[in-house]
């Protein structure tokens, strides 16, 4: 998926939670291992957890808290040669686009079974 799919597409789900108030507290409690877990890491980079990402990147950050404080080009120059996100913030949108769909199947399979 290029930039602007991306962009369209993560648009596109969160004005989809942002019509239900059960996908909005799902979306509110959203985290960060939620979105990189393993299985979308493998599919969509060359890892298999944030640790990973983090500790080969030899930027010497410990947690995500801690990108923020390192080059943000080199940062992104980094995530574009070992994802398939070409910066951090495109990588984040395509986790995020990743886990919404998830949720929004698993909520409408919940809804259905309950009818």
């Amino acid at each position: 998926m290029d930039s602007k799919m991306i962009d369209l597409e993560y648009h596109r789900l969160l004005g989809e939670f942002g019509k239900d108030p059960e996908l909005v507290k799902i979306l509110n409690k959203v985290s960060h291992q939620d979105l990189f877990n393993p299985e979308f890491l493998t599919a969509n980079s060359k890892f298999t957890s944030m640790d990973d990402i983090l500790w080969r990147s030899g930027f010497g950050i410990m947690n995500l808290m801690e990108v923020e404080q390192v080059n943000q080009d080199k940062w992104n120059e980094y995530i574009g040669k070992n994802t398939d996100g070409r910066t951090w913030f495109e990588f984040g949108k395509m986790a995020m686009i990743d886990w919404m769909n998830k949720q929004i199947k698993a909520y409408e399979a919940e809804k259905n079974k309950e009818n």
